[in-house]
């Protein structure tokens, strides 16, 4: 996914209320983030991860949350050879957040960011 489609969907989120202005621009700078690291234009099969993220965000600026995966799902996940990498993206987006990512936000985090980081790296 390029930027320029990835800021199209967003754009259309934020406009109508759904994401909140912060979850834009944390999701773009998260994409800048990893575009840099990775060296690409576009990162391959990432479409869901910003979705979930921008409304991610807004949950939780929203004070809302949600029921996290399995902790079976979360112990096979945490298995994963990109666990350095994802904790290094998570870390990036905390420090642009004003709180930490709640728990079960950073396991659907994980869940998403491990296709990512696999199709990318």
């Amino acid at each position: 996914m390029l930027k320029s489609e990835m800021d199209t969907k967003l754009s259309i989120l934020l406009e109508n209320g759904v994401i909140t202005n912060n979850a834009y621009v944390v999701t773009n700078q998260t994409f800048d983030y990893l575009s840099e690291q990775y060296r690409k234009k576009s990162l391959d099969a990432s479409e869901m991860f910003w979705t979930h993220m921008s409304m991610a965000l807004t949950r939780i600026e929203r004070g809302e949350s949600l029921e996290g995966p399995s902790e079976e799902i979360m112990k096979e996940i945490k298995q994963t050879p990109y666990k350095e990498d994802i904790d290094e993206i998570i870390d990036f987006i905390n420090t642009k957040l004003d709180q930490k990512l709640p728990k079960e936000e950073q396991d659907f985090f994980y869940i998403h960011l491990h296709g990512v980081v696999d199709n990318n790296k």
